[in-house]
Order: C-alpha cells, then sequence, then structure tokens
C-alpha cells in the first residue's frame, strides 16, 4: 500500500538536498552571476530529485525500458543539461530557446518509445494516431513553457515556481487516485526540489542585492519538463483521462492572468497570493473528480488486493 511516511521522506530529502546546494554554490562569493547561480540551480535540482526518488527505492536500469525510467534517465537530465548551457551569460536567448523547444519537440517522443502508441500494434491506436499525439503534446509542452518563461522574464516572482511545485503534487496525487503509484510518486520529490530551490535561490539573491530573476529560468524549465512527463505518462501508462492532464498542465499559466493592468501594480505579495489561489482552483476540481473516480472504480479492488511491498502497484496496472 502507498505509505505516505516514504513520500515525505523523499520530499525532505530532496528539498534539504536542494537548499543546501544552492546556498552552499551561490554563498561562496560575495558576488553571484547569472551563470553562477543558474548552474547551482540546476545541479540542486538535479541532486534532490535523485535522491529523492533513491528513497522512494526506484531502480535506476539501463537502458531504461519505461516511460517513467526514460523521464528520469533521460528526459530530465536533457533538461537539467539545457538550462545549464542556457544560464551561460554571453549565449544568445534564441539558442537558448531553441533547445528547449527542440526537447519539446522530442520529449514525447521519447517517453512514448516502444510502447504500442507508436508501433501501432494496439487495438485502439495506430501509427498515424501515436503521430498525432506526438505533435500535440509536443506543442502543448512549448506553449506551457513559453508562456512561463516569457513571464518570469516580464515580471519575475517565487510565485510562479511556487504555482509550478503546487500543479506538479496536484499531478502526482491524481496519477496515483488513476493507478499509476510509482509513477505519480514521482512528482513529490520534483515538487519538493521545486520549491526548495526556488527558496534558496531567492534568499541567495535578497543577500547579494541582485535580481529575484536570476536562476528563474532553470527551475521553471526543469519544473515544466517534470509535471509534463509525470501526466503524460499518467495518461498513456495509468488511468489519467486527457481532459485532467490537459488542465493540468495549463493550470500554471493562470498566472499570466495578474499581468491584467488593473492587477499588475498591485502589492508583489497580493500578486503572488492571487496567482497561487488562480491556479489552485482547477487543481482542486481535477482532484475532486479523480477522487470520485477512483471510490467508485478502483477502491473496491484495493479490498480485495494483498497488501505485501509493491503489490499493489502491479496488481492494479493489470486491472487497467
Amino acid at each position: 500500500m502507498p505509505d505516505p511516511v516514504l513520500y515525505l521522506k523523499s520530499m525532505g530529502v530532496a528539498a534539504i538536498v536542494s537548499a543546501i546546494v544552492v546556498l552552499a554554490m551561490a554563498m561562496l562569493r560575495r558576488t553571484v552571476s547569472s551563470t553562477r547561480l543558474t548552474s547551482a540551480c540546476v545541479l540542486a535540482m538535479g541532486l534532490g530529485l535523485a535522491l529523492g526518488c533513491n528513497v522512494l527505492e526506484m531502480r535506476w536500469t539501463w537502458p531504461p525500458v519505461k516511460g517513467l525510467d526514460r523521464l528520469l534517465m533521460i528526459v530530465i537530465p536533457m533538461a537539467l543539461g539545457i538550462e545549464l548551457i542556457a544560464g551561460l551569460e554571453k549565449l544568445p536567448q534564441w539558442v537558448a530557446w531553441f533547445l528547449r523547444l527542440s526537447l519539446a519537440a522530442v520529449a514525447p517522443r521519447i517517453l512514448l518509445h516502444g510502447s504500442v502508441f507508436l508501433t501501432g500494434s494496439g487495438s485502439d491506436w495506430t501509427l498515424w494516431d501515436g503521430g498525432v499525439a506526438v505533435l500535440i503534446c509536443g506543442a502543448l509542452l512549448a506553449f506551457t513553457w513559453g508562456l512561463l518563461g516569457w513571464l518570469s522574464r516580464r515580471s519575475g516572482g517565487i510565485s510562479i515556481p511556487f504555482a509550478l511545485s503546487l500543479t506538479t503534487q496536484c499531478a502526482g496525487l491524481t496519477v496515483m487516485l488513476a493507478g499509476y503509484l510509482k509513477g505519480g510518486a514521482t512528482a513529490f520529490p520534483l515538487a519538493a526540489t521545486i520549491i526548495s530551490t526556488a527558496i534558496a535561490t531567492k534568499l541567495v539573491t535578497m543577500r547579494s542585492g541582485t535580481s529575484e530573476k536570476l536562476g528563474l529560468a532553470a527551475i521553471i524549465g526543469v519544473g515544466v519538463i517534470g509535471l509534463f512527463g509525470v501526466l503524460m505518462i499518467g495518461r498513456f501508462f495509468g488511468r489519467l483521462s486527457t481532459g485532467s492532464a490537459v488542465v493540468l498542465m495549463l493550470a500554471p499559466v493562470l498566472c499570466w492572468a495578474t499581468e491584467l493592468s488593473f492587477l499588475r501594480r498591485r502589492k508583489p505579495w497580493m500578486v503572488g497570493s492571487l496567482r497561487l489561489g488562480l491556479v489552485a482552483i482547477p487543481l482542486v476540481v481535477v482532484l475532486a473528480v479523480a477522487k470520485r473516480d477512483f471510490d467508485r472504480d478502483m477502491a473496491p479492488l484495493l479490498g480485495e488486493i494483498p497488501t505485501r511491498d509493491g503489490v499493489v502497484d502491479t496488481l492494479i496496472r493489470r486491472n487497467l
């Protein structure tokens, strides 16, 4: 059965490691450059997520054979590498965004590699259907990534990674309720490392007197990729509905509502609170629907499944 204590431990480890890495790397010098802080954020998120997943006792096998393995071992490391390159001060922004959009285009194909959705061997899927799904998923990822990246450069604010972390946490719970326990559990350390890295970065910029936007692009980039990956494996390898996945993916974009003229001039804490409130509305709705569907379809199965470690996840997925 799901172990809440284990999930909390993974979140705690991810958060502590991420914060320590950012603070240690950034505070070695009095002046903090954009490249240095971005590198600290990238390393912090990579180590935090890796150690958090290790607490969850996830197996690391190469070559990866499952969508979740490819997310953790290929897609997210690619995002970390791209953000590390994008953080170079002399690198043109168009090059950084070319790399990001390239990843957005190939990430769906990587996650679905070898599955019936791309081979056309499934009874309900053809090669054409798989190709269209890859294109739509890639466009959705690029759209969300682009808008949040634009917002971070336009107005900044720690509320953006907070909203992204909140959405990731909700996505994990929703995927778990849809029957894919391990896939949903991955979101816990991911959400923790997003918010911990953002807080540590905020402290560093306040101490050094530099712009609060430093490092924000890297946090958002890795966070968006992680959120997308959790939702995609939940949709294609679990029972997460298409509607719920799309709503969760687009929820952080509601932060843009605060750019309306009569809201943008408000105090930063009011703008941040409004952003989180707006994002929370669709999250609550999706989570409530997922809980209703779980109680109706999945809860009766749990009463008949043995509770030995690892058995629940396997047997639930066999009944999908």
